[in-house]
C-alpha cells in the first residue's frame, strides 16, 4: 500500500509576516524616490509645510522648466553624456580584448596579473584622489575632460574584465576551434562567433560602467574647477544656495538626472534578454 505523499504547507503566521515584511522593506526603499519626484511637481508654498504632504495638492511643472531654462544644466547634461559614452565604449572594447587573453591565450604570469589588476579596487577612492589631483596639476589637465575620461576607465576597468570573464571563461573552446576547421581566422572567428555569444556579458558590463560613470561625484568634483566643464552629479549644486535651497528645482534636477540611467537600464534589459536567447540559439 502507498503511502500518501504529506505537503508541507507555511502556516499563515509566517506568510503574513514574509509579506508584512517584504512590504515595509519596499516602503522604505521607494520612501526617498517617491519624495523626490513629489517634491520636484510642488510649488515653493508646498515644498516646506509641516507635517509634509505625501502628493502635491497642486502640481506645476515650474520646477522643471525652469531646471531646463538653466543654460549651465543643459551644458552639465551634455558633459556627463560625453563622458560616460565615451568611457564606456573604450571600457568594453579595452575589457573584451583583454577578456580575450586572459582566458584563450597562456602567457606567464597569466592568473597572477589578473589578480592584481583586481586588487586595485580594493583601495579606497578617496586615498588615491589626492595623488591624482597633484598629477592632474602637474600635467596641467585639471578641467580637462578627457583626462577625467581616463580615470573613470582606469576606474571601471577592473571590475568590467572581471565580469566578462565571468562569461567567456564559460564558452566552450571547441566552439572556435570549429571555426578554425571551417576556415575562419581567430580573429574572424572571434567577431562571427565567439562575440555574438558574450553579448549579454557586454550588455550587462555596460550598464555597470554607465552607471558608475554617470552618477560618479568625488573625482568630477576633484577635477573640474570652472562651472563649464562640471557633470551633472556635480552641478546640480548649484541649486543649493548658501542661505536658501531651491527644493523644487534641485528634485526636479535629480529627476532629469536620473533618467537617462532608467531609460538605458530598459534598453539594456531587452539586449540582455535577447542576446540570452541569441546566444543559446547560436
Amino acid at each position: 500500500m502507498s503511502k500518501s505523499r504529506k505537503i508541507k504547507r507555511t502556516p499563515i503566521f509566517w506568510r503574513i509576516s514574509w509579506i508584512t515584511t517584504g512590504f515595509v522593506m519596499l516602503l522604505f526603499v521607494l520612501s526617498p524616490l517617491v519624495a523626490l519626484i513629489s517634491t520636484s511637481f510642488k510649488p515653493p508654498e508646498e515644498q516646506l509645510v509641516s507635517p509634509p504632504t505625501i502628493l502635491p495638492i497642486n502640481p506645476t511643472l515650474e520646477n522643471y522648466a525652469s531646471a531646463l531654462n538653466e543654460p549651465a544644466f543643459i551644458r552639465y547634461l551634455i558633459n556627463s553624456f560625453a563622458i560616460t559614452i565615451s568611457t564606456t565604449i573604450l571600457a568594453i572594447i579595452i575589457a573584451t580584448f583583454a577578456t580575450f587573453s586572459f582566458t584563450r591565450l597562456k602567457f606567464p604570469g597569466n592568473k597572477v596579473f589578473l589578480v592584481v589588476v583586481v586588487l586595485g579596487q580594493v583601495i579606497p577612492l578617496s586615498a588615491i584622489a589626492v595623488p591624482l589631483y597633484q598629477n592632474a596639476t602637474a600635467l596641467g589637465v585639471i578641467d580637462f575632460l578627457p583626462a577625467l575620461g581616463l580615470v573613470y576607465l582606469a576606474l571601471v576597468l577592473p571590475v568590467a574584465v572581471w565580469m566578462m570573464r565571468s562569461y567567456m571563461a564559460n564558452i566552450p573552446k571547441e566552439i572556435e576551434e570549429a571555426t578554425l576547421v571551417d576556415g575562419c581566422t581567430p580573429l574572424n572567428g572571434f567577431f562571427r562567433v565567439l562575440l555574438p555569444i558574450i553579448l549579454p556579458g557586454i550588455a550587462a558590463t555596460a550598464s555597470y560602467i554607465f552607471f558608475v560613470v554617470w552618477q560618479e561625484f568625488l573625482f568630477a568634483l576633484v577635477y573640474t574647477t570652472k562651472q563649464e566643464n562640471r557633470t551633472v552629479s556635480v552641478g546640480i549644486l548649484d541649486f543649493v544656495g548658501q542661505y536658501e535651497t531651491n527644493w523644487g528645482n534641485l528634485m526636479a534636477a535629480s529627476v532629469l538626472m536620473a533618467i537617462p540611467a532608467m531609460l538605458t537600464f530598459l534598453f539594456i534589459q531587452k539586449r540582455l534578454v535577447s542576446g540570452l536567447t541569441d546566444g543559446a540559439v547560436k
